[in-house]
């Protein structure tokens, strides 16, 4: 009587075929995870220079947010009062001349304000731009509408090959005097903006960008401020190869 065969796999079989599945699977999601990482980069560095960017339609475009219930004095300072005691939009002496952009000292979280300023009584115009505003005005920033924001998916912005956090102040003008915009920018969190107004500091700009730590991202990018900057466009990503962050 002959033995009929059996079909089917051995032990030995299926423990391969299941190690060698769960060796596809794993190196799949592991894939995955990186593609996922890489793209969270990218996506805080495209935020990064979008925020930027925006600043300078804010300066393009003002708008002023303030009601009667606030007051700017003579040195361009802007404080709260009642309806009554306070100032209509277009009423004080005030003029809003651009925007004011943090990074604090940790390379993570952003700010923006507006910079208002008072001409000074009597003055007569200057010769360039920079001394108009340094010679005829009183500089401020305003409280109203101040924004706060973080770098996305755990970003930080750090010096230039390190790991180093690194904190920014930016400053944003348009000249009353002719109505061109200039970029002004320090390392560190420096409020005394009328400190840092100068030619020196019209200079490109590199802010290097970390991923938030244990994602894998292979060559850091940048948001690079193009020298004497006067709009969007100036703020660019270089492609990773020109990248002066490694």
């Amino acid at each position: 009587m002959r033995m009929k065969k059996e079909a089917g796999f051995t032990v030995i079989e299926t423990m391969l075929f299941l190690g060698v599945t769960g060796m596809l699977a794993t190196a799949i999601l592991v894939g995955s995870g990186v593609t996922i990482n890489q793209q969270r980069y990218r996506d805080s560095v495209n935020s990064l220079k979008s925020y930027i960017q925006q600043q300078y339609s804010e300066v393009t475009n003002v708008t002023n947010d303030r009601d009667k219930s606030w007051i700017c004095n003579g040195i361009g300072n802007v404080s709260e009062s009642n309806p009554v005691a306070g100032q209509a939009r277009g009423t004080s002496d005030c003029v809003i001349l651009g925007r004011f952009i943090t990074l604090d000292e940790s390379g993570t979280m952003l700010s923006a304000s507006n910079v208002l300023g008072v001409r000074n009584a009597g003055a007569t115009d200057a010769a360039s731009d920079i001394q108009e505003i340094l010679t005829n005005y009183r500089l401020g920033l305003s409280p109203i509408s101040k924004e706060t924001t973080e770098v996305s998916w755990g970003a930080q912005v750090v010096k230039q090959k390190t790991a180093t956090p690194m904190g920014l102040s930016m400053l944003i003008l348009r000249s009353p005097l002719s109505g061109s915009v200039m970029t002004f920018t320090t390392e560190g969190v420096n409020t005394n903006i009328t400190s840092f107004i100068s030619v020196a500091n019209m200079q490109q700009r590199d802010l290097c960008v970390n991923a938030d730590a244990g994602s894998f991202v292979g060559r850091r990018m940048e948001v690079k401020i193009d020298a004497y900057a006067t709009n969007q466009s100036a703020i660019q990503i270089p492609a990773e190869s020109d990248s002066v962050c490694d």
